[in-house]
């Protein structure tokens, strides 16, 4: 089953290699656990830090080794993914999860005597608990969907009795969203591109990912700006940045992490200043309704900057 490649969780992979063309059992994964939130902001970027502590709780039957954090179409910006030792994380916009799975093992051959794989050695044990999982979004916090997988062992389907028993219990499911615990938490909600609100028919041409008139940076400010928000046609190679007065508009270069054009400006070393700051852009597009009328979106952004 295809489906098996998106978990890519601590032991699939040796499971996939064996029983390759099967598919893989597991027992009850969705044992009760707990899991605290909280958020960092920082005023350089306007990135939301989300950050998670995993607790296994003393009764648990087995070792906690999987976390996932569930995202809402329209949370378009998730980078700096970090986790624990021994723990790995997968991010899929598609599915909008960020997934960590314990997949460290001290001795790589480890198996069990009757040749299972065993739970990853960092795996959360009962009665344990677990920082470090954490990540960016310019999304802002808001109420989501958390899911935690225990360890269970593996093994292969033998033939039509285990595929009607894996499709009349979900248990036997490796995926998260059929056999795992969920939890309520804070999780990253999709936020509105801020678009000048000077000509509507042409505010989508150029909009702002993390800024708005009147917002503030401290330190240094990152800012970034997309074009064609509403699938409109627009002339990329005409788009202008000035800052203070200064043509900024080479700074900006293109980024798949921010989906959009990003520049980082420091005092010193660029147009920027303590205090008030002015940004003005400006780029050619097709007008919509039309099929040649061409127009330019014109933005002027002020901002403050704190040393």
């Amino acid at each position: 089953m295809n489906h098996f490649k998106l978990i890519a969780a601590r032991g699939l992979l040796a499971c996939l290699a064996a029983v390759a063309a099967t598919t893989c059992l597991a027992g009850n994964r969705a044992q009760p656990s707990l899991l605290a939130d909280h958020q960092s902001y920082a005023s350089a970027t306007h990135l939301h830090t989300y950050h998670y502590t995993l607790t296994n709780p003393a009764g648990s039957a087995a070792p906690l080794d999987t976390l996932v954090v569930k995202l809402e179409p329209g949370v378009d910006v998730v980078t700096n993914f970090r986790a624990p030792p021994g723990w790995r994380v997968f991010y899929s916009s598609e599915k909008g999860t960020v997934m960590w799975a314990a997949t460290g093992y001290i001795d790589p051959n480890a198996e069990t005597p009757d040749g299972d794989i065993p739970p990853s050695d960092y795996a959360l044990a009962p009665g344990g608990s677990l920082a470090d999982f954490s990540f960016d979004s310019f999304s802002p916090p808001g109420t989501g969907v958390a899911i935690t997988q225990n360890y269970a062992p593996l093994y292969a389907l033998q033939g039509d009795e285990d595929q009607e028993a894996l499709e009349a219990n979900p248990e036997f499911s490796r995926l998260p969203e059929d056999n795992g615990y969920r939890l309520a938490t804070v999780v990253p909600v999709p936020d509105t591109d801020w678009s000048g609100n000077r000509r509507p028919s042409v505010d989508g041409f150029l909009v702002f990912a993390n800024v708005q008139d009147k917002a503030s940076f401290q330190g240094s400010a990152l800012i970034v700006f997309r074009l064609a928000s509403a699938g409109e046609t627009v002339h990329a190679a005409t788009r202008k940045a000035y800052l203070n007065g200064a043509d900024v508009t080479a700074n900006f270069a293109w980024s798949d992490v921010y989906k959009g054009y990003a520049a980082t400006f420091a005092l010193g070393a660029s147009p920027l200043k303590a205090g008030s700051n002015v940004l003005r852009t400006s780029v050619d597009g097709v007008v919509p309704g039309t099929t040649d009328r061409v127009a330019t979106d014109t933005d002027r952004v002020s901002f403050e900057l704190v040393p």
